[in-house]
């Protein structure tokens, strides 16, 4: 057989199989749309969990630029020393900018953040008791701890105040957040294959005698089960696009009405979350459809 010919034979095969799980479907549509809905509710809830902890994310990366390290300086501390604290601070694996701030400077924004009041200031510019400090901003909230640890190492420190706590509680939320997903997405997983196992198995007893005629006229045991697996990958596969869509224009609608009364942060937009989507549940979709059908001409299938 030439290449043009064997070519051309698996194309009408593969045109066949798809034809046949498309039948398999509309046979069994109760079946079907019960399989295809509970995909699609797997990955929505799954989906509803994603949205948590990409906007969990964008949160924390959002406080932890706002976040700093303030390192108040000893009294005593020489010009020199300031400025060899200034760079070992800035030689820190994490550290993004260190801004100096002078007594006379740390002076000015106290009086600035007590606006009205601030004649409570006045008689400090003669003996001034502020500290003359570092501000340490860092790349990502995780770094806080470790630089803030560091930076105490240093001679001629007084106080560091970092704001540690905050940014754990994030991180920890965050991994909370992760692992409930990926836990979820197993549960969901095995109970969306189990029902199109099901499903298949409905198939497979309804053709059963067109079945032991195929293969007394010698049709292969793949032949015989390419058909169910089609059928339920396509199960898989549109469940898979509903719960994109309903996922899509919920989080639209979402966006739209809520993140206009946030404050603090913004939501992630709908179409971030449709490209980080779409692809894994599509894939999701079809390798669900794709285990159930296997388990089921496996299990169930007499050849």
């Amino acid at each position: 057989m030439n290449k043009g010919a064997y070519m051309d034979m698996m194309i009408r095969r593969i045109k066949y199989f798809l034809k046949e799980g498309i039948k398999n479907i509309v046979r069994n549509r109760v079946m079907a749309i019960a399989s295809i809905s509970t995909v699609a509710a797997s990955l929505f809830i799954l989906g509803i969990f994603l949205v948590l902890a990409l906007n969990v994310n964008k949160a924390a990366e959002g406080i932890g630029k706002t976040l700093e390290i303030k390192v108040f300086l000893k009294d005593d501390v020489t010009t020199l020393k300031k400025n060899e604290i200034e760079r070992n601070i800035k030689n820190i694996k994490g550290v993004s900018q260190v801004i100096y701030i002078s007594k006379e400077q740390a002076l000015e924004d106290l009086k600035k953040r007590l606006g009205e009041n601030k004649v409570i200031a006045e008689g400090f510019e003669m003996d001034n008791p502020l500290p003359q400090s570092f501000v340490v901003k860092v790349e990502k909230p995780e770094f806080i701890s470790d630089v803030s640890k560091k930076i105490s190492t240093f001679e001629g420190i007084e106080k560091i105040y970092d704001g540690k706590g905050i940014v754990e509680k994030l991180i920890r939320f965050t991994n909370i957040v992760r692992v409930v997903s990926y836990v979820l997405m197993g549960v969901l997983a095995v109970i969306s294959s189990f029902l199109i196992s099901n499903t298949i198995k409905l198939a497979v007893y309804a053709r059963r005698r067109e079945i032991s005629i195929m293969k007394y006229l010698g049709a292969t045991d793949w032949f015989i089960k390419w058909p169910f697996i089609i059928e339920g990958v396509l199960l898989g596969f549109l469940g898979s696009v509903f719960s994109i869509l309903v996922l899509y224009y919920s989080y639209s609608y979402l966006v739209n009405h809520v993140s206009l009364n946030l404050v603090l942060f913004d939501l992630v937009s709908a179409n971030i979350l449709l490209s980080f989507i779409y692809k894994k549940f599509m894939l999701m979709g079809i390798l669900i459809g794709g285990l159930g059908s296997y388990l089921a001409v496996k299990r169930y299938l007499v050849l």
